[in-house]
C-alpha cells in the first residue's frame, strides 16, 4: 500500500469526524486536529507543520459549517466580522512564534490548556443571565461593551490560535455564551464564522512565510497532501453537525465541548510526558 493510499484511508474518515463533531459544538475543530496528528503521527510533524495543516483544516471545517448556519439564519454578523477583524493581527503573530517552540514542549501546552478549558466548561456549562437581560444578538450594534470586551478578548484568541493551530472555537464559544449572553446556537454559529476569516489569515501567514522565509523548510507545503485529505473529510462532515446542532439542547453542546476537551488534553499530556 502506497503512502498516498494510506493516508487517503485514514486521514479522510479523520477529518469527517472532525468536522461533524467541531460544526456541531461551534468550533473549527484545531483542539481536536492538533493533538490527533502529534498522536497518530509521532515525530513526523514539527509544531510549525501541525499548525498549518490544523488551520488549513479549521478554514474549511468553518466554511463548510457556515454555509449551513447562514441559511438557518443563526450568524450574528455584525460581531462575528468584529471579532474577526480583531483576532486577524494576533493570529499572524501566533503562526510566526509557533516556528520557536519545542515539539514536546508545544504538546504539552496544548493538552494543559485543553483540559483547563475542558474543567471549566464542564463546572459551568451556560452563563446565567440576569433577570430581563436580553440576548446579545438582540442588542443594539453601538452597544460599547459586548463591543469592546469581545474585541479585545478575540485579539488574545487569536494569538493563542495561531501558536496552537486552533481556531479558538474553544474559547470563542464558551465567552459568546457566558460573557456576552448569546444563545448556544447562535454562538456556535457566528463562531464558525469568525473563524473561517481567522483561519485563512493564519493559513495564508503559514503559506507566505514558506514562499519568502522559509530557506527550504516549507511548513505548510510540506504537509499539503495531508491537508487536503482532511478537508475532503470536514467538508463532508461539516455540514452535518451543523445540521444535527438544531436537534441538540445548547448547554448539551457545551458538555459535549467540555469532555472532548478533557479527553484528548488528558490523552497529550500523558504522551508528552513520556517523551
Amino acid at each position: 500500500m502506497t503512502e498516498a493510499v494510506e493516508n487517503f484511508i485514514r486521514l479522510v474518515p479523520l477529518g469527517f469526524c472532525v468536522g461533524t463533531y467541531s460544526a456541531l459544538i461551534g468550533a473549527g475543530g484545531g483542539f481536536l486536529m492538533v493533538p490527533l496528528l502529534i498522536l497518530i503521527m509521532p515525530g513526523d510533524l514539527m509544531p510549525a507543520e501541525v499548525t498549518s495543516i490544523s488551520l488549513t483544516v479549521v478554514f474549511f471545517t468553518a466554511y463548510a459549517g457556515t454555509v449551513t448556519y447562514a441559511r438557518m439564519g443563526h450568524i450574528n454578523y455584525y460581531f462575528g466580522v468584529l471579532f474577526a477583524l480583531a483576532g486577524m493581527p494576533g493570529i499572524i503573530l501566533g503562526t510566526i512564534a509557533v516556528r520557536y517552540v519545542p515539539r514536546q514542549t508545544f504538546a504539552l501546552f496544548f493538552g494543559v490548556v485543553l483540559c483547563g478549558l475542558g474543567i471549566f466548561l464542564a463546572a459551568r456549562p451556560i452563563g446565567q443571565r440576569k433577570a430581563g437581560e436580553s440576548d446579545s444578538e438582540e442588542c443594539s450594534a453601538g452597544e460599547k461593551r459586548p463591543t469592546l470586551l469581545g474585541a479585545t478578548v478575540s485579539a488574545y484568541v487569536g494569538v493563542i490560535s495561531g501558536l496552537l493551530g486552533i481556531g479558538g472555537g474553544i474559547v470563542q464559544v464558551p465567552f459568546l455564551i457566558r460573557v456576552l449572553n448569546f444563545r448556544a446556537h447562535v454562538a456556535t454559529a457566528t463562531s464558525l464564522f469568525c473563524l473561517a476569516i481567522i483561519a485563512l489569515t493564519g493559513t495564508l501567514s503559514h503559506v507566505i512565510h514558506d514562499l519568502w522565509f522559509a530557506a527550504g523548510e516549507s511548513a505548510f507545503l510540506g504537509g499539503v497532501d495531508k491537508t487536503m485529505y482532511l478537508a475532503v473529510g470536514v467538508m463532508m462532515g461539516a455540514p452535518l453537525g451543523a445540521s444535527l446542532s438544531g436537534l441538540v439542547r445548547g448547554s448539551v453542546i457545551v458538555r459535549l465541548l467540555a469532555l472532548a476537551m478533557c479527553v484528548v488534553g488528558a490523552r497529550l499530556i500523558w504522551t508528552a510526558a513520556l517523551g
